[in-house]
């Protein structure tokens, strides 16, 4: 029996994608596997009577103490305050928290009502009131669950202040983990008070139930999951002995301990494995299973590092010309290998699991089968909509691509497998195991947790899912591009499509070049735009603070991302502030002797090296000072107040914004006036192709482009906004990549009405919430009518029905049949009603080719 095991903590939602492709993929191959989220566990175990009974027992003891060297904020009278309150109301604290956790769980849902009276009988921390100030004491019933995440915010709080400073709510001593060069400093967040208290005695009792597992594996999403990892391997080791083999992987491991030195960390975990984790975990159970049966085992495994019984970490990642670790001749991000992959050094068989991973890449899905979804709560902090998609929802995650299809952007980690090796996945597939997963969970919302969703896979789901009635819904990740047309919006919101988030990270013309993002304004306005005019949410990931980056660039950055909230155009954005990674363009052009003025800061090399994708460079402390009024405003543009100058949320001297204040307006109207266009029928320019060169040509040339060799300019040495192939592609690329486009009719079904007094007959229908008519008299048509069945409006109705479904008639067809039903004349009339009544017509989505072009 194989055992995976999720350590905490991760959002309290829903269960993190990976161990579920993990179970799929080890099923298949007809392993035994048993998976366990000790994130939610874990969390349920401490908000509970018991674990608060507990933990205001501790809490009191700590508090008594006159010097509050455990926790130093104490020292803070109004700080000490707040925590005396809490014990006061302790009682009511463990009396409510069972409904409290219930409620969030989706159950009991008569508990509003006690939860919004804010009449002061349920408890309260510093959260909780501000909320209930906010709203002058008047809390209405449907903002329950709003009261009942800041009572367990304020309740986090405190723990956090008294008890344990590493804890939260979604992470556990990130602050320990995050880039940490020390192993030694790690391990110290093994004496937290929440490990040792709840998670280790939590541990003993799922131990004692379990059989001996023959391999126990470790997720490590994010570094708020590691303390919890490793004290998870330490107590299983302990109770079923030092010879349990223990493998890691995620996305913590392979961002931040490809150069890892510290050999004292394989006492905990046994093997690290890399990347998507199917060759390399499929290596480890042979060595283990080779081991146990004394035979032979290779030294090296595919994209796997352990140490060997001399203390020496052995490594199957090749070794690197460009990645630059201090004290070290080279590092361990191998150039790219068949498909993207990294290579395996010195490993034969790496060209055989490259090919496993890239088959089961296409066709292996999470399965979600057996979890017990009302263990989770869907806490809600934020009334913004698009915001509250991340935690309210029990959601199935997946990706529809593995990679990303652009890999050029120069902050990004585009050296490493998730981003450099896209990869689509089999979309029927996709799809078919979605709704037998909503059967079994009875989940049918869908995060899509790609780096960046194809624009022709997102169409192909959409086709798919409203052809079988529409029974998914779904959001995620995309890249804010020119591909997203009104028609596409229209088409992906009837499929399915809730809300989109996107990088647009500093919204100038300047900005967009430095970052490689490949988009232009221009760009970003009209995919917003159309995503808006289809009722989709968006959000927008912003950067600011990289190391030449002017005040002028962020200041005007504000003012455009102002102006597209004034305009509706986004529903929310979070402000990164810029982190230099190693496996970013960015490092790797500062090793090949770019960026003179970017200066980094590496220092000393201890000898237990640990975690080091993030590095610090000289400066960077100088854009902290703008971190408090760019979320404010962020704060309020998402609450609706765009009119504050943007220059006024800053408490130094800043330039005045150089863009035009008109700037996204004006692009806003030239987006509407381009489409507006597209509704005039016209003999030439209702025929002509609207995705010419666009999406399917963006993939072909993202393909295509990895023959060049490292270093070779991409698409980030294009012009902004342009990703077009140089001869030599287009040469290569075969007959003209101008796709069939598909019509489709997106109002109700049409009702055909005849006049009983032998008028003309009308065809009715609704869309987006409007009534729409159209009526052809004799003399409008090109012959008279004889039964109803035969006149031009009957013909039409045939027609609008049989484009109710998606790839059953193409625009040309469709068109052709318009303009044989009516003079000329009236072909505008008609043809205008439709397209403002739900006709659109999209380009046919690109299959996936069969052979991936391999990198050099």
């Amino acid at each position: 029996m194989i055992l995976l095991i999720q350590p905490p903590f991760v959002q309290l939602n829903t269960p993190y994608p990976s161990l579920y492709y993990l179970r799929s993929f080890l099923q298949n191959e007809g392993e035994e596997v048993i998976v366990e989220d000790h994130s939610i566990e874990l969390f349920l175990e401490i908000f509970s009577s018991r674990g608060l009974t507990r933990i205001f027992q501790d809490a009191r003891s700590l508090l008594e103490q006159p010097d509050f060297s455990h926790a130093p904020l104490l020292k803070d009278t109004p700080i000490l305050e707040t925590a005396r309150s809490f014990l006061s109301q302790k009682e009511r604290w463990i009396n409510v928290i069972d409904d409290l956790i219930a409620f969030l769980q989706g159950n009991r849902s008569e508990f509003a009502h006690r939860l919004t009276l804010a009449n002061g009988t349920l408890p309260w921390g510093p959260r909780t009131a501000a909320f209930i100030a906010d709203r002058e004491g008047t809390v209405l019933p449907d903002e329950a669950k709003h009261v009942a995440s800041q009572m367990l915010a304020d309740l986090a709080d405190f723990i956090q202040v008294v008890l344990d400073p590493s804890f939260s709510l979604v992470k556990y001593g990130d602050q320990l983990t995050a880039s940490i060069r020390s192993f030694q400093e790690v391990e110290k967040g093994l004496s937290g008070y929440i490990i040792r208290s709840f998670y280790e005695p939590f541990l003993q009792r799922r131990w004692t139930a379990l059989a001996r597992p023959e391999l126990l594996g470790l997720t490590i999403p994010f570094p708020g999951c590691l303390v919890g990892a490793l004290s998870c391997a330490r107590s299983a080791k302990a109770y079923f002995g030092k010879d349990l083999p223990v493998v890691a992987g995620g996305g913590y491991v392979n961002t931040e301990l490809r150069h890892i030195q510290a050999a004292r960390f394989f006492e905990y975990i046994d093997f690290l494995c890399f990347d998507r984790g199917y060759g390399a975990l499929t290596q480890v159970l042979s060595r283990v299973r080779q081991k146990k049966r004394h035979e032979q085992v290779p030294p090296l495994l595919y994209k796997t590092m352990y140490c060997d019984t001399e203390k020496k970490i052995l490594s199957g990642l090749k070794e690197s010309s460009f990645v630059a670790v201090p004290g070290r001749t080279g590092g361990t991000d191998g150039p790219q290998g068949p498909s993207g992959t990294e290579g395996s050094q010195n490993h034969p068989s790496s060209g055989e699991v490259s090919h496993l991973e890239k088959t089961k890449t296409a066709l292996c899905f999470p399965d979600y089968g057996g979890i017990d979804f009302s263990r989770y709560i869907t806490p809600v902090d934020d009334t913004n909509p698009m915001h509250r998609l991340w935690t309210e929802g029990k959601w199935l995650k997946a990706y529809l691509a593995h990679g990303c299809y652009w890999h050029a952007c120069g902050f990004c980690d585009v050296q490493l497998d998730y981003i450099r090796s896209y990869q689509p996945v089999n979309i029927e597939a996709f799809f078919q195991h979605f709704l037998k997963q909503a059967h079994k969970t009875g989940i049918r919302g869908i995060h899509l947790v790609d780096e960046a969703a194809p624009v022709s896979a997102l169409i192909r789901l959409a086709e798919l899912n409203l052809a079988a009635g529409s029974p998914l819904f779904f959001w995620g990740n995309i890249r804010f591009e020119r591909d997203f047309t009104r028609d596409v919006a229209a088409l992906l919101a009837a499929g399915g499509l809730v809300g989109v988030s996107g990088g647009i990270e500093v919204a100038t013309e300047r900005g967009f070049k430095r970052m490689g993002k490949g988009i232009t304004l221009k760009e970003v306005v009209a995919s917003c735009a159309a995503f808006k005019e289809s009722g989709i949410l968006t959000h927008a990931y912003l950067i600011y603070g990289y190391w030449d980056q002017e005040d002028q660039d962020i200041i005007d950055s504000a003012e455009l991302l102002r102006q597209l909230f004034a305009e509706g155009l986004l529903d929310s954005a979070f402000w990164h502030k810029f982190v230099l990674t190693r496996h970013s363009r960015f490092y790797r052009e500062k090793c090949q002797g770019r960026h003179p003025d970017l200066v980094l800061r590496e220092g000393p090399t201890p000898s237990d090296y640990f975690a080091d994708n993030d590095i610090p460079f000289e400066g960077e402390e100088r854009f902290n000072r703008y971190t408090i009024p760019l979320d404010t405003m962020l704060h309020d543009w998402m609450k609706g107040k765009t009119d504050i100058p943007v220059t006024r949320y800053f408490s130094f001297k800043v330039p005045r914004p150089q863009v035009e204040p008109e700037r996204v307006p004006g692009l806003l109207q030239e987006y509407l006036t381009k489409e507006e266009a597209k509704n005039r029928w016209s003999p030439a320019g209702t025929h002509a192709s609207q995705a010419k060169g666009s999406f399917q040509d963006l993939e072909v040339v993202a393909a295509l482009q990895k023959q060049s060799p490292p270093g070779a300019p991409q698409f980030s040495q294009a012009r902004a906004g342009e990703a077009q192939p140089n001869s030599s592609v287009a040469a290569s690329s075969g007959p003209a990549q101008e796709a069939r486009e598909w019509g489709l009719f997106l109002g109700s079904e049409p009702l055909l009405f005849a006049d009983p007094s032998g008028g003309p007959q009308e065809l009715r229908w609704w869309y987006r919430y409007q009534a729409y008519h159209l009526r052809l008299s004799p003399r409008d048509g090109r012959k008279n009518p004889g039964s109803q069945k035969d006149t031009p409006l009957a013909t039409l109705h045939s027609l609008l029905s049989r484009a109710h479904t998606p790839r059953t008639i193409s625009r040309k067809e469709l068109l052709q049949h318009l303009t044989s039903l009516a003079e000329p004349s009236e072909l505008s009339r008609i043809y205008r009603t439709l397209r403002e009544g739900g006709l659109i017509f999209y380009p046919a989505p690109k299959e996936a080719p069969e052979n991936i072009p391999e990198d050099r």
